[in-house]
């Protein structure tokens, strides 16, 4: 048998060298780059469909960023076109029930030479009779007296009353020359006693004599418009160039009656006046005797001459109205014609109440980016009193006001027109003006404002393409 042979011993393999530190780093700094590698090569094959979508989204938005910004300047600047709208008057809700036919109306019967009656709150006459004739006036003369001495000497200021005063003579509060009283004491004995020597008291202190006094009387007079009045005297006594009309008189009386401590006096029923020498004060009676007999009566003056004859001023109050009457030369009934004027406006006129001073009417939008808004307001009150058989035009008034307004705008600057009472005697057209100023923003808030409303309008497409949003 053979011998078989043996296979060679096996080489023996040759050693690996071990890796050193840094090439271990390497290659490991290699295979994180390359695993880093083929991450972000698989994420970008995966977002492709995303950023193909992201792309037209963007281009979409910025489409409609680009019309919504056409639009929204398209929208901009408006044209000053007027809206017009109703405005009812405040205080007759239930009109027709005030209405009255114009048979039931009595108007009162007046003998007087002259005779006016007026609602002060809104100067309507409410029944004239020779309104503007020129009389003499007696001693309604004195409330002229009083308003200048009210608006040209306080109150507590001493008056000495000279001996030409004292010695007037006719309606006196007795002043003795050389006594010293206060204009506040003065013009309670001129106003209730009629006083003629405390008128000229009261005048040679405030205007340095009798005539300068006058003078000033004449110059307000002239201030106030009053073209039927000439004063020759402070208390009333007959004299050549000494009259008035009763509708002068009234708008003095109204006047006085504005004025606080005249009212205050005016409607003082007794007031006591010391009196040196003597045991006992001297106690003067209001000579208008309405205080007592005429419920509401607020004030007032007597007066009586030969040749203005009985006249009188008086003032009253009803349920929230005041009224003012004058009689000039009204006769013994003078009294009971006062008080017929008084009840005749009070049972047969209402006030009609549209609007007051600087109360909003309307609003009005103003430029653009931003837009803002204005209140249109009237400039006075418009308010009227009207007799109750007449009513009917005076339910409602028509507010023009314009839509919009470009910038600037200033304060009283006319938004438009109120038309009121349409076919009545107080038919008017009164204008309406911006409540304040709006200025023209400046730039920056100007761009942020526009970039706003497009943005707005892009949400109002948005919405309107995809409807539930």
């Amino acid at each position: 048998m053979n011998e078989i042979d043996q296979p060679d011993s096996p080489q023996t393999a040759a050693p690996r060298r071990a890796l050193t530190d840094e090439e271990r780093r390497v290659l490991l700094e290699k295979r994180i780059k390359e695993l880093r590698r083929r991450k972000k090569r698989d994420l970008r094959r995966s977002n492709r469909p995303l950023r193909i979508t992201t792309a037209v989204f963007l281009l979409v938005f910025l489409a409609l960023f680009v019309v919504s910004g056409i639009y929204t300047l398209a929208a901009s600047g408006e044209s000053e076109r007027y809206l017009a709208s109703v405005l009812p008057a405040s205080n007759l809700p239930g009109w027709e029930g005030l209405l009255l036919e114009t048979e039931d109306v009595r108007v009162p019967a007046i003998s007087a030479a002259a005779a006016i009656l007026v609602d002060p709150a809104t100067d309507d006459v409410l029944f004239e009779h020779n309104a503007d004739q020129p009389l003499p006036m007696a001693s309604t003369t004195k409330v002229m007296t009083a308003v200048v001495v009210l608006e040209n000497a306080s109150l507590q200021e001493s008056v000495t009353v000279s001996a030409y005063a004292g010695a007037v003579g006719e309606s006196s509060a007795w002043l003795d020359a050389g006594e010293v009283l206060t204009v506040e004491q003065l013009l309670y004995a001129l106003l209730l006693q009629s006083a003629n020597d405390a008128a000229v008291a009261l005048a040679e202190h405030v205007g340095g004599s009798e005539g300068a006094f006058v003078e000033m009387m004449n110059e307000k007079a002239r201030d106030m418009g009053l073209g039927h009045t000439s004063f020759a005297n402070p208390h009333g006594l007959d004299a050549p160039n000494h009259y008035t009309s009763a509708r002068d008189l009234a708008a003095i009386t109204c006047y006085a009656m504005d004025i606080a401590e005249y009212r205050r006096i005016a409607e003082t029923t007794t007031y006591e006046l010391p009196w040196p020498g003597h045991p006992f004060p001297r106690v003067l009676e209001n000579h208008n005797k309405l205080l007592k007999t005429y419920p509401g009566t607020t004030g007032g003056k007597t007066g009586y001459t030969a040749g203005a004859g009985k006249c009188l001023v008086a003032s009253s109050q009803r349920e929230g109205r005041e009224l003012v009457s004058v009689i000039l030369n009204g006769g013994d009934g003078y009294w009971d014609q006062t008080t017929a004027l008084m009840d005749y406006g009070y049972d047969y006129f209402t006030p009609v109440e549209y609007a007051y001073s600087g109360q909003p009417l309307a609003r009005v939008e103003v430029g653009d980016f931003p837009r803002r808004e204005v209140d249109a307001t009237c400039l006075e009150d418009l308010v009227f009193t009207v007799r109750r058989d007449r009513l009917e035009g005076y339910e409602e008034a028509t507010v023009n006001s314009l839509e919009w307004v470009a910038y600037p705008v200033a304060e009283g600057q006319e938004m438009g027109q109120l038309v009121i009472a349409a076919g009545t005697p107080h038919e008017s057209e009164e204008a309406l003006v911006a409540s304040e100023a709006r200025r023209t923003p400046n730039l920056a808030v100007r761009i942020l404002a526009f970039i706003a409303a497009v943005f707005g309008t892009l949400w109002a497409g948005i919405k309107w393409i995809i409807p539930g949003l």
